[in-house]
């Protein structure tokens, strides 16, 4: 994992998107956070994104809806999706955008991590 990459936080929950952006800072990575996907994509963030990690449900646009708008866009950014609903048709979906990981909420902080050192080496 590099320093240089840039890390974005997609999640309407503001405690959860700063202790994100805490743990990814004292791996000494760089993370920028956004309350919503509309955010993130309008920000002009993505080119210099090297992972995207975003819940699922959240107002407006969804983190499965901001997967499948990155592919649309080409992308190959590598998305990590969090969620608290663990209900079989919302992770059957999740799993279709193939995700570089799918954590249920609540996770612990060694698989978060081991997430994000998978999808950065990719």
């Amino acid at each position: 994992m590099s320093s240089e990459s840039l890390i974005s936080v997609v999640d309407d929950d503001a405690s959860l998107r700063q202790a994100l952006l805490q743990l990814l800072r004292s791996l000494g990575l760089r993370g920028l956070a956004f309350e919503s996907a509309e955010a993130f994509l309008a920000s002009g963030e993505l080119d210099n994104t090297n992972l995207v990690i975003t819940d699922i449900h959240m107002p407006g646009m969804s983190g499965i809806d901001l997967k499948r708008e990155l592919d649309a866009r080409g992308s190959t950014v590598p998305v990590i999706m969090i969620t608290a609903k663990t209900e079989a048709s919302v992770m059957e979906r999740a799993r279709a955008c193939k995700p570089s990981c799918l954590l249920p909420k609540p996770f612990d902080s060694e698989e978060f991590i081991a997430c994000v050192e998978r999808a950065l080496s990719l």
